[in-house]
């Protein structure tokens, strides 16, 4: 519950990031009269949503360092006490200045990579299928 708004932070800007990366390639091909690709395909809609997950993945990464940050600090009961002393979680706008002051602005970039690489692939799957099977019911008339 503690990275409950980091989270939206994170996720919500991702989703429509990757969305409307994905749908903004599609509408510019399909007006493109120089370009002649089918934007309906299985190996199309995956590269777009590919491309929409990686620029959707990098850029959220700062909110995702913050909040992974959030979800792994101490909840101030054991883990986070020492036998000096105990610190206290902090929030989302606590735990950003606490990245900055170790690790300046690169530090909101830790993961980039990996990250980048892992929501790649799982996008442009994940919307590849959900299209696929959106077609295929809108041509069955599973939608009246």
């Amino acid at each position: 519950m503690r990275a409950w708004s980091s989270s939206l932070w994170r996720d919500v800007p991702f989703g429509a990031i990757q969305l409307a990366i994905f749908e903004g390639l599609k509408t510019y091909i399909i007006n493109s009269p120089d370009i002649v690709v089918d934007v309906d395909t299985l190996l199309a809609e995956a590269l777009f949503g590919a491309t929409g997950g990686a620029i959707g993945a990098f850029l959220t990464t700062p909110t995702d360092v913050v909040t992974i940050r959030i979800l792994t600090q101490g909840t101030g009961v054991d883990e986070a006490c020492d036998e000096q002393a105990c610190t206290l979680p902090v929030g989302f706008v606590g735990m950003a200045k606490e990245v900055y002051a170790q690790s300046g602005a690169m530090g909101f970039l830790q993961g980039a990579r990996a990250r980048t690489l892992y929501w790649a692939p799982a996008i442009g799957i994940f919307l590849s299928c959900y299209c696929s099977i959106r077609q295929a019911a809108v041509t069955s008339s599973l939608f009246g």
